[in-house]
C-alpha cells in the first residue's frame, strides 16, 4: 500500500514540473544582408549570407513570457553561405541571380583578412542581456554582438508570437561594421563598395 501511494505521489510531483523551454536549432535561423554603393553600384549585387552551421542555448521561465527569455548563439563563421537562390528569395533581394563564379569571390572576400578574417576571428556570437516591454506594447531587446573579436551591445525591436508548445522571436538589427573593425568591401578604387550598414536577421524558435 505505501508503495503504491509512493508511485502515485510521484507521478503528482512529476505532473506538476513544467515542461522546459529549450531552443530549436533546426528551426532558428540566422542571415546577415548587406547592400551596394558606390558609383559603379548597378554592375554589383546586394547580397544575404546564411549561417547554417551554428550552435546555441535558449530558455525563458515558466510562464513563458518574452521578458525572461535567455539566449546565446554561437556561429560558424567560416560556414556561412552567401547568395543561395533560396535564401536571397527568403530574405528578399532583388530577383537578379548572382552567378557561381561570382559567389565563391564574395566567400573568399568575406571570408578574407580584410574582411571577417575567419582564420583568427573564426566565430560570431549573439546573445541577449535583456527583454523588456515599452509603455506602448512593443518589445525591445538589448543584446550583445561579438564579431571580429570586438563585443557591442546593441539595441532593436523584436517580435513574438507564442503557443503552449512553441514561441517564435524575430529581429532585425542594423550596425555599421566599422564599428567592429571590419572595413566595407571595396573595388575598382571604390566604384564598386558595399556599404558600411548591415542587417542582422535572426529567427528564433523554443519548444517544450
Amino acid at each position: 500500500m505505501r508503495f503504491a501511494f509512493a508511485l502515485c505521489l510521484l507521478a503528482l510531483t512529476s505532473a506538476a514540473e513544467p515542461t522546459p523551454w529549450t531552443l530549436d536549432l533546426a528551426a532558428t535561423e540566422l542571415a546577415v544582408k548587406t547592400w551596394k554603393a558606390g558609383a559603379a553600384a548597378s554592375l554589383a549585387h546586394d547580397h544575404v549570407a546564411r549561417a547554417p552551421k551554428f550552435s546555441g542555448t535558449a530558455s525563458l521561465d515558466d510562464s513563458g513570457k518574452p521578458e525572461s527569455l535567455a539566449l546565446s548563439l554561437t556561429v560558424d563563421a567560416a560556414a556561412l553561405v552567401p547568395d543561395a537562390p533560396e535564401a536571397r528569395r527568403k530574405y528578399p533581394l532583388p530577383n537578379t541571380p548572382v552567378p557561381e563564379s561570382d559567389r565563391k569571390k564574395v566567400l573568399q572576400n568575406m571570408l578574407g583578412d580584410e574582411q571577417l578574417d575567419v582564420a583568427k576571428f573564426p566565430t560570431i556570437g549573439f546573445a541577449v542581456s535583456k527583454v523588456f516591454r515599452e509603455e506602448s506594447g512593443a518589445l525591445q531587446c538589448l543584446g550583445k554582438l561579438t564579431l571580429h573579436g570586438v563585443t557591442k551591445e546593441l539595441l532593436f525591436p523584436i517580435t513574438v508570437k507564442t503557443s503552449d508548445r512553441q514561441v517564435e522571436g524575430d529581429a532585425r538589427v542594423r550596425f555599421k561594421t566599422s564599428d567592429f573593425g571590419v572595413k566595407p568591401y571595396s573595388a575598382a578604387l571604390g566604384l564598386i563598395r558595399n556599404k558600411d550598414e548591415v542587417e542582422l536577421v535572426v529567427h528564433v524558435v523554443l519548444k517544450r
